[in-house]
């Protein structure tokens, strides 16, 4: 496993952060509330960009969705498939591919079988 990978959080993992981060938005907001001292308000935006961050850096790592043929409803790594990739071939058990088209920034669909895997 690769050094990057590692450093990753799983989806349960960032569920658990954001709804940490989000709870202390809410604690902030309300001893602003009570205080009436707007530094709270402002400390209640930082977990808020941390939630942001943390929604959008884990864009890149949801996996392609197979649509159709012997790999129906498989989900394949992001790191399997290059972005210049216009037709992945995955393995199948019986010692062919399946050609998968990529059709939109996480779906392949199935194109067909060939003989000799590539």
């Amino acid at each position: 496993m690769s050094a990057q990978a590692k450093r990753r959080l799983s989806r349960k993992g960032r569920a658990v952060a954001v709804c940490v981060l989000l709870l202390c938005t809410a604690a902030l907001k309300m001893v602003w509330t009570w205080t009436g001292d707007t530094a709270f308000l402002l400390a209640s935006l930082v977990p808020v960009l941390a939630v942001a961050l943390l929604c959008l850096g884990g864009r890149g790592q949801v996996p392609f969705e197979v649509i159709g043929g012997p790999w129906d409803g498989a989900r394949v790594p992001v790191n399997t498939v290059d972005p210049d990739t216009e037709v992945l071939v995955l393995h199948t058990s019986g010692g062919e591919g399946a050609r998968y088209a990529i059709v939109d920034h996480r779906s392949l669909v199935y194109q067909g079988q060939t003989q000799t895997p590539d």
